[in-house]
């Protein structure tokens, strides 16, 4: 992603704005266009974290919490194994897509690991749990996964069609929970999928490839 407003021209192509991502939304004439690492840390890695918080005080939701742990807590060696797996696709990965090993990079997994914990942890256990006594388990996944889509909307800015693929990779996160009552797990599952649609950070320096879209 980038910050510049001049766009990038590609034969036979329709050109994309240079302040206009893969997946998130032009910046408006003077607006906020999302093209550091820092900023992405700033607003959403730290109100998604500032949620999860926040609901794991008010709510307290520890039977559920230990409930959805008890398998890494008999297992934790399968699930670190998991995690070094991963680390090794990701860097492959990366290397294969001409991305060297970086600090840079590395830091990137780092904080791709805690916006999935702090997203699991809030929208797929904290929230829907507390909202399910008053409207019904099925009501309370969609409205929390509502929720974590249109965040992304603001604090990310992206599309409403990326928010729409967010809020149904969210029911996905939420059956899977449903389904083996294993947080870690999903966790895992959360961090690989979000690596593979961001899986450098951005910079100022990229350029927006030409979209057919």
């Amino acid at each position: 992603m980038s910050a510049e407003n001049s766009p990038t021209q590609n034969s036979g192509s329709p050109t994309r704005s240079k302040s206009e991502g893969r997946l998130q939304r032009a910046a408006a004439a003077g607006g906020v266009y999302i093209s550091t690492f820092r900023q992405v840390v700033a607003r959403h890695g730290t109100t998604m974290g500032l949620i999860a918080l926040g609901g794991l005080l008010l709510t307290q939701p520890y039977q559920a919490l230990a409930t959805t742990t008890q398998t890494f807590a008999k297992l934790p060696w399968a699930y670190f194994a998991a995690g070094g797996v991963l680390v090794i696709f990701f860097a492959f990965y990366q290397l294969r897509r001409g991305r060297g090993l970086s600090q840079r990079n590395g830091f990137w997994l780092g904080y791709l690991l805690y916006i999935s914990v702090v997203e699991e942890v809030a929208f797929r256990l904290v929230l829907p749990t507390w909202l399910e006594g008053g409207i019904g388990f099925t009501a309370a996944v969609v409205l929390s996964n509502l929720i974590f889509a249109g965040i992304h909307y603001v604090t990310l800015r992206w599309r409403w069609r990326n928010c729409v693929f967010t809020f149904v990779g969210g029911l996905g996160f939420s059956h899977m929970l449903n389904l083996h009552q294993d947080l870690v797990l999903v966790i895992l599952a959360h961090w690989f999928f979000t690596f593979l649609n961001t899986p450098v950070p951005p910079s100022r320096a990229d350029k927006i490839p030409p979209s057919n879209s």
